[in-house]
């Protein structure tokens, strides 16, 4: 899905924009026409006299012809007129005067020394001429904007002088908006970038607009060079599409210019750019209704409560009034940290709607305690291992994780009679080239077919992207490399990822329930965000660095380290044969994911536990290649190598090492 195509029916070329501002002159030179008529035939009709020697007609015309040459001298058409400020009144009302003043002379000089010419026209056109051009724009403002009273602003010396970078309705609004507020605490902008080219050479509250985004650069260096302090950029755009963005980045780091934007929502202020800005779309604002109906007075339980996603689920969650919240983490740490996080959500006077288990999901007695205790109808699975190079290195200890602990989950919520059930999966599942993806998409299929054996459980599951900022996550280490002065690791150019937010993410794993709650228990269905077009991490990197005022290659350098085992240069959403369909929340896709055997799919996941369990790796490698269709498992799973050529053990009787049979190969 693609967000910001370029308009360019809506953009106006410069052969455009002169007719429009030629029509604008002519259109106030036609109201100069009618003043002066009507004032001539007003003072005519008062002394009830004949009009004589056609001296309304000659005035007119003139007074027409000589408002016209004012205007284009005074360049009274580079005002916008729904942008109007009270600083273009003043100029328009110094141009009906000039053009009052100038014409009794013509008239004096060309016409038998203005001979009938009444010598109160001028004053009474003159306000004629005032009242309709001020009128028209202020009819402009009201059916365009829907607000006249902000017509005044004036520069504050307290204040840092800005180029502001936006949409023409954007940049009218901040310049609207900041003459109410304190002078002292604003931007004094002195010139303006806007975005659709459409209206430079033109000005927006008496500020001229300077030239679109590819004029920045010299723009910026003309005018810093007039400056003592920086020459702040704003960028008005709440959301600006990742080319624009990338360019006022780029620019930004190499004129070593103070870049801020407007931050998402209402009256939000200014905030520095960050890395979600850099993902090239709106982040989804997905419709909670429907998650708040399912979620309220409900008992929900969360594994993996405490990792990046987990512990903004519980956040959303514990806003949405549940009866009670179970939050179940194998890390300590973890429940720590989410208790102190979640502490401001409590109830004043009452006890906390939430409880912290620590368990590890393979556990089925640890689980069984909690589940017994909680009996909960909500089961969100987020607890995985989910790294990509650990699971390489550690490629047992990846599948029990992520296979047995969601087996063992999947069995609570049958024994516990659970209604709803929530995997979170991940794009690595989709044609899996390492060992994190392939256990995966292994759950994926293991959730899939015990749906089908448990009808009254509405299973669903979800793939993410990449999500930003959390842990382990690519872009909190490039922060903490450029933090350190670099270089900054990539591992190839070409390698491209879909990213979302951790609000994002959360959102959809909600969203996933209260869809499939709607749907017949029967079906299953595997949810994807619609996330755009996926981001080069070669250019992410380029643009962090520069949103940190460095410059790369040049600050910091950008080495390129080549693909890790099980690394692929891009991942893809959805199987090739796997097909999406929309779902009434804007941004979620579905499809539905039929298993044609889950008796089978069951029986053969049976046996890849057991060979988990037995840390036999040459089972592990036969059973992934029968679940998985074109899976070829790498030489991770070959077994472990010894480090240092020292003796064999020592043999203490009653003591025996648990390696043995295949495992030890």
């Amino acid at each position: 899905m693609t967000r910001n195509k370029s308009n360019t029916s809506n953009v106006r070329t410069p052969l455009n924009s002169a007719l429009i501002s030629i029509a604008l002159v002519l259109f106030d030179g036609a109201m100069a026409w009618l003043a002066m008529l009507m004032a001539v035939r007003l003072r005519y009709d008062s002394i009830n006299r004949p009009i004589q020697a056609d001296i309304d007609h000659r005035s007119a015309i003139v007074a027409a012809i000589v408002a016209v040459l004012v205007w284009a001298f005074m360049r009274q058409d580079r005002a916008i007129w729904r942008f109007t400020s009270l600083a273009d009144f003043r100029r328009l009302l110094a141009g009906v005067v000039v053009v009052m003043l100038i014409v009794p002379l013509v008239l004096f000089l060309g016409f038998e020394r203005g001979e009938h010419f009444p010598r109160s026209a001028p004053f009474i056109a003159g306000l004629l001429f005032a009242l309709g051009i001020i009128l028209s724009r202020l009819i402009a403002m009201v059916i365009r904007n829907g607000d006249v009273r902000a017509l005044y602003r004036s520069p504050s010396h307290f204040s840092h002088d800005a180029i502001l970078v936006g949409q023409a309705s954007n940049l009218y609004n901040y310049l609207r908006d900041s003459s109410r507020r304190d002078r002292a605490k604003g931007f004094n902008p002195v010139g303006l970038i806007e975005t659709s080219g459409q209206y430079a050479g033109r000005s927006i509250r008496s500020v001229p607009v300077l030239g679109k985004p590819d004029d920045l650069a010299p723009i910026y260096r003309k005018l810093a060079a007039r400056r003592d302090r920086p020459l702040h950029i704003l960028s008005l755009d709440p959301n600006p599409d990742r080319q624009l963005t990338q360019h006022l980045i780029k620019v930004a780091a190499e004129l070593d210019a103070p870049l801020s934007r407007s931050a998402p929502g209402q009256n939000k202020g200014l905030t520095r750019f960050e890395a979600a800005d850099l993902i090239g779309r709106d982040p989804r604002l997905l419709d909670m209704t429907p998650v708040s109906q399912l979620i309220s007075g409900k008992r929900v339980l969360i594994t993996g409560a405490g990792g990046s996603i987990g512990s903004e689920l519980s956040t959303q969650i514990a806003r949405l009034a549940p009866s009670h919240l179970a939050l179940v983490d194998v890390s300590e740490l973890n429940l720590f940290n989410l208790e102190r996080h979640l502490a401001p959500l409590q109830p004043y006077a009452h006890s906390a709607p939430w409880r912290t288990y620590l368990g590890d999901v393979c556990s089925a007695g640890r689980m069984d305690e909690i589940f017994a205790a909680e009996r909960p109808e909500i089961v969100l699975h987020a607890a995985a291992l989910k790294h990509v190079p650990s699971g390489e290195r550690n490629p047992v200890e990846t599948l029990r994780t992520n296979v047995l602990g969601t087996h063992v989950t999947l069995d609570m919520c049958e024994i516990y009679g659970v209604e709803h059930f929530v995997l979170i999966s991940t794009d690595k599942a989709v044609d899996p080239a390492n060992v994190m993806g392939a256990s995966k998409r292994v759950v994926e299929l293991l959730t899939l077919a015990r749906q089908s054996q448990v009808p009254t459980m509405h299973a669903s599951a979800v793939r993410f992207g990449n999500v930003l900022a959390s842990t382990g996550s690519v872009v909190t280490l490039f922060e903490e490399q450029i933090a350190a002065g670099g270089p900054v690791t990539v591992t190839h150019a070409d390698m491209n990822r879909y990213f979302m937010t951790v609000e994002e993410a959360s959102s959809l794993v909600l969203q996933a329930a209260a869809l499939n709650a709607a749907q017949e228990a029967e079906t299953a269905h595997i949810y994807v965000l619609e996330m755009g077009d996926p981001v080069n991490i070669a250019q992410l990197a380029r643009n962090l660095i520069r949103l940190r005022g460095k410059v790369p290659e040049e600050d910091i350098e950008i080495l390129y380290t080549g693909l890790r085992p099980g690394e692929k240069l891009s991942e893809r959403l959805t199987h090739s044969e796997e097909m999406l369909s929309p779902t009434p929340v804007s941004g979620v896709a579905r499809f539905d994911a039929l298993v044609v055997d889950p008796t089978s799919i069951l029986r053969r996941v049976d046996v890849l536990l057991d060979a988990i369990d037995r840390r036999d790796r040459v089972q592990i490698k036969k059973a992934l290649t029968g679940l998985l269709k074109g899976y070829a498992p790498k030489d991770t799973l070959d077994g472990l190598q010894p480090i240092h050529d020292l003796p064999a053990p020592a043999n203490i009787p009653g003591l025996k090492s648990p390696r043995s049979g295949p495992s030890s190969q």
